[in-house]
């Protein structure tokens, strides 16, 4: 009699994973960064309901699912988008906020021009500013004014009360205007870009970049900046 063959289990070509993110930590984050890319390239040409979740997900060659994984919703997509571009500007505006140290004695022109750089940088986000926000309601409006505007803007004001009371602001500013002034330096010429390219002929170059923030800065600080203290009259006589 032939000897009995134990029948080993038969295997597959599937792997089993386990509960936790598909393919991996790095594959993961590499996904998300694909989906942010996409995202950013569909949101800058159309608006927030004309682009679904499977046009994001087919842009960037993954799984519709992998939206609802990484994001919750498109809602979420859109705003983790935007704390990834908006939070160095935030956390801009937290620092200058705090006491000063040895570092820059003019905190609104650094918040002024890292507004501004980041603008340049992300054309998609005065598109974005425009379309939903200003001329768009509802949810993504209310997002964005809670979660952005207001602790960005909204901040603003105490900023400059406090320079006022340390006496690099003239004491005279209102500091609530001044706020939006800020903000209209920083946002209108990106906002207004198709109109001023073909009115002024500009070209959004990294040089014009840079001389459009420090123009900017220097319009606003000079013209905000307390006067120096008088230096005392030493031929006055009591």
């Amino acid at each position: 009699m032939p000897p009995t063959r134990t029948r080993k289990p038969a295997t597959t070509s599937r792997t089993r994973r386990r509960p936790g993110r598909p393919g991996g930590a790095a594959h993961a984050e590499t996904v998300r960064a694909a989906l942010l890319t996409a995202a950013r390239a569909l949101f800058a040409e159309h608006d927030f309901e004309a682009v679904s979740v499977r046009d994001i997900a087919a842009a960037a060659r993954v799984n519709g699912a992998m939206v609802h994984y990484h994001f919750g919703d498109k809602l979420g997509l859109y705003r983790a988008m935007l704390h990834e571009t908006l939070g160095p500007v935030l956390a801009r505006l937290q620092d200058a906020l705090q006491p000063l140290g040895a570092g820059s004695g003019e905190p609104v022109a650094e918040l002024l021009r890292a507004i501004m750089t980041t603008m340049a940088r992300e054309p998609w986000v005065p598109r974005l500013i425009v379309r939903e926000v200003l001329a768009g309601q509802g949810p993504f409006r209310d997002m964005f004014i809670r979660e952005f505007a207001a602790r960005g803007g909204g901040r603003l004001p105490g900023l400059l009360k406090r320079e006022m009371t340390e006496g690099r602001v003239r004491d005279d500013l209102d500091p609530t205007l001044g706020a939006l002034s800020i903000m209209s330096l920083a946002l209108f010429p990106f906002i207004a870009l198709p109109v001023a390219q073909e009115l002024f002929g500009i070209r959004m170059t990294d040089a014009f970049v840079a001389r459009l923030v420090e123009h900017s800065a220097r319009l606003y600080c000079d013209g905000v900046r307390a006067a120096p203290a008088a230096a005392p009259d030493r031929n006055r006589s009591d």
